[in-house]
């Protein structure tokens, strides 16, 4: 019984973690863009690429032009890497 107890717990705790965000921006990212594929690193592309990527999938992801600025905002700001 004792067992029992600790493997139910130890299943709640480890359900129970969660990704913290920088910005609002990162978190959207990962809210809109992570579905799909696996998260990208920012510096994984130039600017000039990210806004090329982003006019593709911006369509795909049914953004706003708010959310589109906001991710953009994210990964080409080069203050928040």
């Amino acid at each position: 019984m004792k067992y029992l107890l600790l493997v139910i717990f130890l299943i709640i705790v480890g359900c129970s973690t969660s990704k913290y965000f920088i910005s609002n921006e990162e978190e959207l990212y990962y809210e809109k863009c992570t579905g799909c594929h696996r998260p990208h690193d920012r510096s994984e592309y130039d600017s000039t690429e990210w806004y090329s990527i982003m006019e593709k999938m911006s369509k795909k992801a049914h953004l706003s032009d708010e959310e589109n600025r906001m991710i953009i905002k994210y990964l080409t700001d080069s203050k928040t890497k």
